[in-house]
């Protein structure tokens, strides 16, 4: 039974080896295939628009930093518009409750006087939000947009 075990066990080890050589096998022969494929396509990309091999090489890694300055300003832009999102559900909010104040308020009033003079402090306080937030977001604006054309002119994303 000890005997049939380590059979077993050895017939076991022995298999995985062979697969794990098989799979290594594999991968390499599968990268060295998308090697030769991309150093045609690029041969047939040189071809088709007159570039030589290192004229090539040279479009492609400036398409590629041009790439990369996209993705890290668009990383940039994608936060900011959240920012500002962000700042106009607060903006919402805070006149939800301020408004819910202002009806109780509003309840309470005894004359025409005392009730007009609320609404023009409603309005005005509204007034003042809106224009507070304003200021908030358009100085977010800015400074994501800043930030997004320092990424794009960025010179450690774009080769020479």
């Amino acid at each position: 039974m000890t005997d049939a075990g380590e059979r077993a066990a050895r017939a076991s080890a022995e298999t995985m080896h062979r697969t794990a050589e098989t799979m290594g096998s594999a991968w390499r022969e599968g990268t060295e295939t998308a090697s030769r494929i991309a150093e045609r396509s690029l041969e047939h990309f040189s071809k088709v628009f007159g570039l030589s091999g290192e004229t090539a090489r040279q479009a492609v890694e400036r398409s590629s930093g041009n790439m990369r300055a996209l993705m890290a300003s668009g990383t940039v832009v994608a936060g900011g518009l959240q920012d500002l999102s962000g700042e106009l559900v607060r903006f919402a909010q805070d006149r939800f409750e301020r408004n819910f104040d202002h009806y109780e308020q509003l309840l309470e009033c005894r004359s025409i006087n005392e009730c007009m003079a609320l609404q023009m402090q409603i309005v005005r306080d509204t007034l003042e939000g809106y224009l507070e937030t304003a200021r908030r977001t358009s100085q977010l604006s800015t400074h994501v947009a800043d930030e997004a054309v320092k990424r794009m002119s960025d010179p450690s994303l774009i080769p020479a």
